[in-house]
């Protein structure tokens, strides 16, 4: 690496003014606050095994060697070094020594210190040369044209464009599930090699503009210095900091634009300054408004980084939001619900921010298939309710369901798939990693009078084989799962259990980012192995919803089914071999 290590010596002013002085030449200033300190303690670990994943990766740092990480950057997948970063020069010390010479899956470790990046930001500004900031800003997109490119295209346009996206992401998937069978060296089953499934016309959107029902709006200043509630322009990396005015966006209703520019009065008003990527300075940082039940519910979510603000000081600045909304301009926006959010670097083992609600009511509501569900501020819900209604009508008709089938809803956020396919079914049994999510989830099933619904709070890694079996089906009974993963998809463990349970003969996946559900894809449909034990998935219907007008991004469902084949025979015998093992060992 080009970089060298800060001079220590160095001292940064503390004025703000002065910070930013200093930043414009020194590109290691930023390792100075206490959120980046650890790029400075940073450690390249090589002569990594060729193939191995980021969990098991992660696994082995912080459980096994049980090291003080708190990042861990692979360059790209299954390379063969990667840098960690530590909390501190002593955490540091003891990784080195930790790593160095330890075998992993057959691999000698070694371990060297590494140079802290540069500031891409002040690099990038060294390197332009630019005079001035405006005109710094006309290499970068403006906000509507980066989060909404196809803003000027006619919507049908947009769908015939759209289709062709998921077309390309399946052929994709068909090229990358060859090379995995390839790579397995399995060719006897030769009808794997090219799945075949019939591909239905993608689903428009009955709300083209105004649909979205959250929208989460930065605050900063735009590349003139006036503050502004909008949209981030640009990024860090690419040189840019600015805010703009969401004004122009589609996808954004008219109320909560309003809300925005409203806001910006609070915020112009304060003593308070706005948050500075820059300077790491600054106290208001982000703007979240939900707005549900056909806009007669508006919650706001006031993000505040917090700094070294003593309670009074936070406490002054909660009842001045409070008397903002309900005496003074935002009084007119009618807000149902508002919270205050400290937003700081998360520490070590910390699942969320710290957030208070200080007016009205404590959730917003919205309807789906005619059941009404309580939203929390920080739960998941589809961000196109309108769209949302087709697509779970899609995810039904996929799933097959009788009233002898149990739905496992796998990451069922406030349960909203798993309610909705209530009715049809014998059983739901829900799992959801976000405490408050489940308690909406529960709550949502008592309102609607559901009593054959089941949530659990955890890791779907934790909970999918668990549940499976307190669902305890009959033999004549099945499982159908349904999948609607975050954006990565699911981890390697949560596939293997899907896999691996035999009473799962449906498995219907919802992907708002296809291209990364390949390997999920993968994994489902590839031949069976010692960790994939059970008869391989192969699609069977594909169709994409338009959740996202305007933008690139739409939903994928994809219903899977068990292969109607037996096992390869040497994999069966892999197995049981496996299995005698166990055994053995269980009764040793």
């Amino acid at each position: 690496m080009e970089a060298v290590q800060p001079d220590e010596s160095q001292a940064i002013t503390e004025h703000p003014q002065g910070i930013a002085d200093k930043l414009e030449n020194d590109e290691f200033a930023y390792l100075k606050h206490d959120g980046f300190s650890s790029e400075a303690f940073k450690i390249e670990i090589k002569n990594l095994p060729k193939h191995y994943g980021y969990a098991e990766l992660k696994k082995l740092i912080i459980k096994t060697l049980t090291l003080n990480a708190c990042k861990i950057k692979i360059p790209k997948q299954n390379s063969s070094f990667v840098f960690v970063c530590l909390r501190s020069d002593e955490d540091r010390t003891k990784a080195l020594d930790a790593l160095n010479g330890y075998k992993w899956r057959g691999n000698v470790l070694k371990a060297v210190p590494a140079n802290p990046i540069k500031d891409p930001l002040i690099r990038k500004r060294k390197n332009e040369d630019i005079e001035d900031d405006a005109s710094r800003t006309k290499q970068i997109k403006t906000a509507v044209e980066s989060s909404e490119p196809l803003g000027n295209v006619p919507y049908e346009e947009q769908l015939v464009m759209k289709q062709q996206i998921i077309d390309d992401v399946l052929k994709h998937f068909k090229v990358e599930l060859r090379r995995a069978i390839r790579f397995q060296g399995k060719f006897k089953m030769s009808e794997y090699l090219n799945p075949t499934f019939e591909m239905l016309p993608i689903v428009p959107s009955p709300q083209t503009s105004g649909y979205r029902n959250k929208c989460e709006f930065s605050i900063g200043r735009d590349a003139s210095g006036e503050i502004q509630v909008g949209s981030r322009v640009g990024s860090y990396q690419s040189g840019s900091i600015y805010v703009e005015s969401t004004d122009g966006f589609k996808m954004s209703p008219q109320k909560m634009k309003d809300a925005a520019n409203i806001f910006k009065k609070f915020v112009a008003k304060s003593e308070l300054d706005v948050f500075s990527p820059v300077t790491c300075e600054g106290y208001f940082r982000q703007l979240t408004i939900r707005l549900h039940n056909d806009d007669k519910e508006m919650m706001l979510i006031v993000g505040i980084h917090p700094q070294k603000m003593t309670e009074i000081e936070k406490e002054k600045l909660q009842n001045d939001l409070v008397k903002f909304f309900t005496e003074e301009d935002g009084k007119c926006l009618n807000v149902t619900s508002l919270y205050y959010e400290e937003i700081e670097k998360r520490q070590s083992g910390q699942q969320g921010n710290v957030i208070k609600h200080l007016y009205g009511s404590t959730h917003v509501h919205d309807f789906i298939h005619g059941l009404k569900f309580r939203i929390s501020p920080t739960s998941f819900f589809q961000g196109n309710t309108k769209a949302a209604e087709k697509l779970y009508q899609e995810i039904i008709n996929f799933a097959g369901i009788t009233p002898s089938t149990t739905v496992l809803d796998v990451c069922c956020g406030t349960g909203t798939i798993g309610l909705c396919c209530s009715k049809l079914s014998k059983k739901v049994y829900g799992m959801e990693i976000i405490p408050q999510a489940i308690e909406d989830a529960k709550h949502n099933a008592q309102v609607n009078d559901i009593k054959n619904s089941y949530f659990a709070v955890g890791n779907a890694d934790d909970l999918i084989t668990t549940m499976i079996k307190q669902a305890n089906v009959n033999d004549d009974e099945n499982i159908v799962a349904i999948v609607d993963p975050p954006r990565a998809g699911l981890s390697t463990k949560s596939i293997q259990q899907l896999r691996n349970s035999k009473k799962i003969q449906r498995l219907v996946y919802v992907s708002c980012s296809p291209k990364q559900a390949i390997k999920n894809f993968i994994d489902l449909c590839k031949n069976s192995t010692k960790t994939m034990k059970g008869v391989p998935f192969e699609p069977k219907i594909v169709r994409a919803v338009d959740m996202f007008p305007n933008t690139n991004h739409c939903e994928l469902v994809v219903m899977f089914e068990r292969k109607k084949v037996e096992e390869p025979k040497e994999d069966v015998e892999e197995n049981n071999e496996v299995t005698t093992e166990e055994n053995a060992d269980g009764q040793e």
